[in-house]
């Protein structure tokens, strides 16, 4: 199950000499305070693409993923997604061996055919555990889609926001 009580802020920032919008899960005041970390910027609007219209709207193609959110994101899983009941329950279910696939909760049919831009990652299992150091990202993932900004199970979401937090110190 994901969150989708995560809130988006659109910074407008200047990169160069150029003005960019950022978007990032961090506070207004925690950005005024600290800055951004390149880490807690999801990704760029599309020059010309004016933030406050708002990011429900949001376009794929009006968005730049951050490569260095991505590592993050993926590296946090890697760590974390072992405390994820969900995850740890269809393991249980696999077998001998196999993979559980970490899905993206804004994905319209999660029990149907789901689409690689919604597989986050898999983790390999093993006598119906999941394999310590076994997460593998799923290269096709995609932060936005016609479906929306992507969404992490709680206990993700929250690692998420605590290691961010932490880049800004």
């Amino acid at each position: 199950m994901g969150t989708d009580k995560r809130s988006l802020f659109v910074y407008e920032v200047y990169v160069g000499e150029r003005l960019r919008h950022l978007v990032s899960p961090l506070e207004p005041d925690e950005a005024a305070q600290y800055g951004l970390s390149p880490e807690a910027v999801v990704g760029l609007l599309a020059v010309g693409v004016d933030g406050p219209g708002g990011l429900s709207a949001m376009q794929p193609d009006h968005f730049e993923e951050n490569p260095a959110f991505v590592r993050f994101l993926h590296e946090m899983i890697a760590d974390d997604v072992f405390v994820v009941p969900g995850i740890r329950e269809q393991a249980s279910e696999v077998g001998e061996h196999g993979w559980v696939d970490l899905l993206d909760a804004r994905t319209p049919d999660p029990l149907g055919d789901v689409p690689s831009c919604d597989v986050i990652g898999s983790v390999e299992v093993r006598d119906g555990a999941l394999v310590p150091m076994s997460y593998r990202p799923n290269e096709h993932h995609r932060l936005l889609t016609g479906d929306g900004f992507f969404q992490l199970p709680e206990e993700l979401e929250m690692s998420l926001l605590k290691r961010l937090h932490a880049t800004m110190c």
